[in-house]
């Protein structure tokens, strides 16, 4: 009776490691709280007053989130690691549909603009910002 508890305390004891286990890795990863997205070198602003970066609330997103619903190209290569956007939307033509602009500023719910919207539309009291310079640009 003895060595079948001692067996069983083993057995829960490896299991709840193989559970935790993923749940500390997640916790290793470094989540910067504040990040600065700089406009790619080649690329011209849709208007003069824009800016040559946006400051973007990392952090709150991360919390709100899952990592892969912005990082939807994440996978097991880079799990935990930093990619920044701009190592994917390179291009700098405004109509490229994978391109700089436009990975901020679609319908997608991966865009910035997208996701907001989507958030408003479910629920109206949402007032997450959806106009340029009430979030992401504003005018100094």
């Amino acid at each position: 009776m003895r060595k079948a508890a001692m067996r069983l305390r083993g057995v829960l004891a490896a299991v709840a490691v193989c559970l935790l286990l993923p749940a500390g890795v997640l916790m290793a990863y470094e989540v910067p709280k504040d990040l600065e997205i700089k406009r790619l070198p080649n690329y011209t602003p849709q208007s003069d007053w824009i800016a040559p970066s946006v400051q973007f609330p990392h952090g709150i997103h991360a919390v709100k989130n899952a990592c892969k619903t912005c990082h939807h190209k994440e996978s097991g290569k880079n799990l935990g690691e930093f990619v920044a956007c701009t190592e994917c939307h390179d291009k700098a033509a405004p109509e490229d549909p994978t391109g700089f602009y436009l990975a901020w500023h679609n319908d997608s719910p991966q865009s910035c603009l997208g996701c907001h919207r989507k958030l408003r539309l479910e629920n109206p009291a949402n007032m997450q910002p959806i106009s340029c310079t009430d979030g992401c640009h504003p005018k100094k």
